[in-house]
């Protein structure tokens, strides 16, 4: 079971594709949106999204909990699929002005990247799906390109 605990809005822009992936992944994958905070300075507003994924982190003790972080580990899909086997994970987007990662550390097992780029958080979900879907397909023993 894979939980995506994401700090966004919408999914407008990326709507279309994040219900098809949702679709195509079944019950092996969950989207909790977490509205961000816009109250206060940067800071704040880091501090209390950050905080906000701590509190919903406690429901998950039993899950790997992975967060994207442009610094973190860098896996191609065959390492991300080989990470990922026999685990039940969520995974952690942060929004525009980023989470608090040094607060963050104590609560994450790990953080992986997709390239050190910044991605709009909807386009990272949007690849994290495909990269779900994808290692699916490989469980499957269907071919890793279509």
């Amino acid at each position: 079971m894979f939980i995506l605990l994401s700090i966004s809005d919408s999914d407008k822009h990326r709507e279309k594709v994040v219900e098809e992936y949702t679709k195509r992944l079944g019950k092996s994958v969950k989207i909790e949106n977490i509205k961000p905070n816009r109250k206060g300075n940067t800071q704040q507003m880091i501090q209390a999204d950050t905080e906000n994924i701590i509190a919903k982190l406690e429901k998950f003790s039993e899950y790997q909990k992975i967060l994207l972080s442009k610094e973190g580990k860098q896996l191609d899909t065959l390492a991300l699929h080989k990470f990922l086997t026999d685990k039940n994970c969520v995974f952690i987007i942060g929004w525009p002005y980023g989470l608090d990662e040094p607060v963050l550390a104590k609560y994450i097992d790990v953080k992986i990247s997709f390239w050190a780029i910044t991605l709009p958080h909807g386009l990272a979900k949007v690849t994290l799906l495909e990269q779900l879907y994808r290692i699916g397909t490989i469980e499957d023993g269907k071919s890793y390109h279509y």
